[in-house]
């Protein structure tokens, strides 16, 4: 339940303390202080946001300046950590919304809104950097754009002629940095708007419901991956047929689960996990075995989760989310594990037909001669592949409905910044 800090008194303070199953985090602000009123929004939310995990009250040390004397204390703001009624540690002078999260997880408070130490240092800002009218901007701008569909689907942000993806429609460009600087939101969240396929005016105007000024979502795409990489969001475990991979996976799914959960992991673990993707990768390399492949590199890439500003390694998160993809789409429309090699083998075929050639290189004729012939010997997978391509954008709705309803979903559970 959300709560305000508790407003504790000299006469109440050791019962407080005393009776709390929970630490306890006590600030001591006076009326008069500058610093303390600028703490004062940060110290509401944290109240908010740690509900069952931390205790939040606050003393008014002007009317009650006995605690300042008994806990030594010569400044405020100041910031007092208990357990147990016992003092566990302190901090003087103002922080930060992210600084408090991290101090607080160096002193082993599980809060339900802590984010894993590198996330935290990430992004020191809020979404929209807390303005609303900001967020209502570009929200109507990516509205009008999808309106008028210039929003399209990419295997990386792009913007040309006024045309493009969603992250790049909100900021008129596609540069990552320029899309963090803008939104305040991290760079990973753009890389998963992009893939889930925002296209129209109504689901731009859905998203955008769900995506708040003032929140914290650096944990939004680790959440996404955990849901994505599991069995609510397709059968994968179904499709892999490699037990070594699958039982990876689940190894992958409890640690990412227990850091969600604001445990703490050693990175041997994740070490562990991401060398044994690497292994596994490079059994991986036969043409039938594409989506073992694509898992091996996400669980690599993954063994932790990347910092939520790190456009590359989220760019090639994204991209191979969107072959697998592309992978399951043609198993849900009855491609064999042949099909699914099909194309690889072709591309295969022409390579080696390069490598014969006496100048080491295909002439444009030869590559016309080299398709009829392909075409000549495989006419029932060309049919197939034609059929498939024609129907793939209907094929992806309800994939990309699922996805948008869960990134709707943790956008607006995420906690105020």
């Amino acid at each position: 339940m959300s709560h305000k800090p508790e407003e504790l008194t000299d006469d109440g303070f050791d019962s407080f303390l005393m009776n709390a199953q929970l630490p306890v985090l006590v600030d001591l602000w006076a009326p008069w202080c500058v610093p303390c009123h600028a703490m004062a929004p940060i110290i509401d939310k944290m109240s908010k946001n740690s509900d069952g995990k931390l205790l939040v009250a606050k003393i008014d040390v002007e009317k009650y300046p006995n605690i300042m004397n008994r806990y030594g204390v010569r400044g405020i703001p100041t910031l007092l950590l208990f357990r147990e009624g016992a003092e566990a540690a302190r901090q003087v002078g103002a922080l930060s919304s992210g600084q408090l999260n991290i101090w607080l997880a160096e002193h082993q408070v599980d809060i339900a809104s802590q984010v894993p130490m590198q996330q935290a240092k990430a992004l020191d800002c809020a979404s929209f950097y807390g303005d609303e009218g900001l967020h209502d901007f570009i929200a109507q701008r990516t509205i009008r754009h999808a309106e008028a569909g210039d929003i399209t689907i990419g295997l990386d942000s792009f913007w040309l002629g006024g045309k493009g993806t969603t992250s790049a429609a909100m900021v008129h460009q596609p540069d990552s940095i320029a899309f963090e600087r803008i939104t305040g939101l991290p760079i990973a969240l753009a890389r998963l708007l992009d893939r889930c396929g925002y296209l129209s005016a109504e689901q731009v105007g859905t998203l955008f419901t769900a995506l708040r000024a003032g929140k914290d979502y650096r944990l939004v795409p680790q959440r996404f991956m955990y849901w994505w990489l599991g069995s609510e969001s397709a059968p994968w475990t179904d499709y892999l047929r490699d037990p070594q991979l699958v039982h990876l996976l689940s190894r992958w799914q409890v640690l990412c689960a227990a850091q969600l959960a604001g445990r703490e992991t050693e990175p041997e673990g994740w070490s562990a996990i991401g060398e044994q993707a690497v292994s596994l990768l490079q059994g991986y390399q036969q043409p039938d075995r594409q989506l073992e492949r694509i898992f091996a590199v996400l669980l690599r890439d993954l063994s932790p989760s990347p910092i939520s500003t790190d456009s590359d390694k989220w760019s090639h998160i994204a991209l191979n989310m969107n072959w697998a993809q592309f992978q399951q789409l043609e198993i849900l429309s009855g491609w064999s594990d042949e099909d699914r090699a099909t194309p690889d083998i072709r591309l295969d075929w022409f390579k080696d037909k390069e490598r014969q050639s006496p100048a080491g290189k295909l002439t444009q004729e030869e590559i016309t001669l080299l398709r009829e012939e392909w075409l000549a010997r495989n006419p029932e997978f060309i049919a197939k592949e034609n059929a498939f391509h024609h129907n793939l954008p209907q094929l992806a709705l309800p994939v990309s409905a699922r996805m948008q309803q869960t990134l709707n979903q943790l956008l607006a559970e995420a906690p105020d910044f």
